[in-house]
């Protein structure tokens, strides 16, 4: 289980940089010697205004000081340079750990806790605050070491060669030791910053809707701003965005300006020093220079301030969705026996209070097939998943082979069950690798479960086979196609349960009765329970339970049902009507 991460701010984003510190503090180290050598060049040039101005003119004696300003200056940079590289090398390492340590994750949460965030969610969590870490790794981690170590050494330098002009030069240091605490701890800051990034999800969740809607949106001639949910969140967004500005902008405005006019406090004492107090005019020179040219990684430090401000929301979002505990393994009371599986005494609920499943029990024993029928919501699919533990249940005991599922780990629990859905999952990858899934199978053994999938003919006819990339250049399968293909990878995986969700219902008559071929090659030897809408298909099933608002209203056989069960006969007078209806 993981636990919650304790840590937040910059404490947290430390913590997550120290996966590669040996990295990043020698990027750090290179930063801060860049920031002591980037002064030599100045105080080079310094000397050799000063000897310009002191006639005559020793050219000699200039050159080298040029030189070394030249020097020192590609010397200087060359450290940041290389400071640079290191500190990007750390942050795509960091970012390939988080985000491989992130599915990985994800892959064990339960189905449960990931149906709380829709896609757009998890795509701005997973993609683009992760991004956002690397920005700060790469980028802020040396800029912060040479934003505060070059105003340092420079102020340093200044005091040096003039007390006076230098306490001045300090005020943009003095304004910014204010400045900063107060704007980055005000809970109103913190507030918007937490508001934006809902906004942010919000409207990424609208637009991956309104993408997907966008067949149904053509076909009834609706443009983007009728689609409520995608407009709508793109208006909040603006409206968040548009808000944060005009709240921000005030404060931005007397810091940019204060910042922009930091050389008026030296001009106005340098020119009276130099006119009244035989200040030299080189030296005037060189704080005209430094007095404000330390200021520019000072405003790297500013908007430092911001960006850490909305990683940290960010990271503290990604905290959420992989601090939520994984579903827990139990001590095995004894061996699995076959693949025999048992609902005994079974409650589950969603939400607390409103149950799905009351007092559930059947048993599927081995190598036969039982069906789930029942009206819409009666809890089916909820037994299917069930059944691959996507939730735990809150009473009661599933077994397989005689051991409770608990005492499973997720990669042994799947290896004994394959559930092919409703909905088709294709990967914008070949043929070859959306049947194979990363399994260790041949290509012989790829190619034999797609005839057994009834799918070898159709892939054959596609422009590079089982090498052509879905979605490239065009190329799409139908659903009855796709549905083909997710039964060829339950084939190849040969589990000995299969869980299938309705497999034909969306097929045409043709692609039916290959999918029905296909089910036939699939389920051979195979505990298989199937969720079904169609009555014909499973009338010669070897166990039958009719579900109603979560209770078992009756189970059997098909003929057995009819009598005994009035829902499921009333079910099947309605199918058959249905079977029987035509357009006149």
């Amino acid at each position: 289980m993981a636990s919650p991460n304790t840590k937040n701010g910059i404490l947290r984003l430390l913590q997550i940089a120290g996966r590669r510190k040996y990295q990043l503090l020698l990027s750090a180290i290179l930063a801060l010697v860049h920031s002591a050598t980037a002064l030599i060049p100045y105080i080079l040039v310094y000397e050799v205004i000063r000897q310009l101005l002191v006639p005559p003119v020793d050219m000699a004696s200039l050159r080298p000081l040029l030189i070394g300003a030249a020097v020192a200056g590609l010397v200087s940079y060359g450290f940041l340079y290389l400071a640079g590289i290191l500190s990007h090398i750390a942050a795509f390492n960091i970012l390939y750990e988080l985000r491989r340590e992130s599915s990985e994750r994800l892959g064990r949460l339960p189905t449960g806790a990931l149906e709380r965030y829709d896609s757009g969610t998890l795509k701005k969590i997973l993609v683009d605050d992760v991004e956002r870490i690397e920005g700060f790794i790469a980028h802020q981690i040396p800029d912060f070491f040479k934003g505060l170590t070059l105003p340092l050494v420079t102020v340093g330098y200044l005091f040096y060669v003039d007390w006076r002009l230098a306490a001045v030069s300090m005020a943009p240091l003095l304004f910014l030791g204010v400045w900063f605490p107060y704007v980055f701890s005000r809970p109103r800051t913190k507030q918007l910053m937490k508001l934006f990034h809902s906004s942010n999800e919000s409207m990424n969740a609208g637009i991956v809707e309104y993408v997907r809607a966008l067949p149904v949106m053509k076909i009834f001639g609706q443009s983007a701003d009728s689609f409520e949910k995608y407009s709508g969140t793109v208006r909040a967004y603006e409206k968040m965005s548009v808000q944060w500005l005009r709240e921000s902008a005030p404060t931005w405005a007397v810091f940019m300006s204060f910042m922009s006019n930091a050389l008026l406090p030296i001009l106005i004492l340098g020119t009276w020093l130099y006119l009244s107090q035989g200040l030299g005019l080189g030296t005037f020179f060189l704080f005209l220079i430094l007095g404000v040219g330390y200021i520019k990684p000072v405003f790297a430090l500013g908007n430092m301030g911001m960006e850490i401000s909305l990683i940290n929301r960010g990271v503290q979002r990604l905290d959420e969705v992989l601090a939520h505990p994984s579903l827990p393994v139990e001590e095995p009371q004894g061996e699995m026996e076959d693949a025999s599986v048992a609902f005994r005494g079974v409650h589950f609920s969603y939400v607390p209070g409103q149950k799905v499943l009351e007092d559930v029990g059947f048993e599927v024993r081995r190598g036969t097939m039982t069906a789930l029928v029942g009206p819409s919501g009666s809890g089916k699919s909820t037994i299917a998943q069930l059944t691959a533990r996507y939730w735990d249940i809150q009473a009661g005991e599933i077994t397989i082979g005689g051991r409770d599922i608990r005492s499973f780990t997720p990669e042994s629990l799947m290896d004994q069950v394959a559930y092919v859905f409703q909905d088709n999952f294709m990967f914008h990858l070949d043929i070859y690798e959306n049947i194979r899934m990363g399994m260790d199978k041949t290509p012989e053994e790829v190619e034999a479960a797609a005839r057994a999938a009834q799918c070898h003919d159709f892939i054959s006819e596609l422009p590079r086979g089982y090498h052509t990339v879905y979605g490239a250049a065009g190329t799409h399968l139908s659903g009855g196609e796709k549905q083909r293909i997710q039964l060829a990878r339950a084939i190849l995986k040969d589990p000995p349960i299969l869980i299938l969700d309705e497999a034909t219902a969306f097929s045409d008559p043709e692609n039916e009765y290959l999918i029905q071929r296909a089910i036939g090659n699939l389920i051979e030897h195979k505990t298989t329970i199937i969720i079904a809408h169609r009555l014909y298909t499973i009338m010669n099933a070897d166990q039958i339970v009719v579900l109603d608002k979560g209770k078992i209203a009756g189970k059997g056989r098909h003929d057995d049902l009819l009598v005994h069960t009035p829902l499921y006969a009333r079910m099947w007078e309605a199918h058959t009507q249905t079977q029987s209806f035509s357009i006149r």
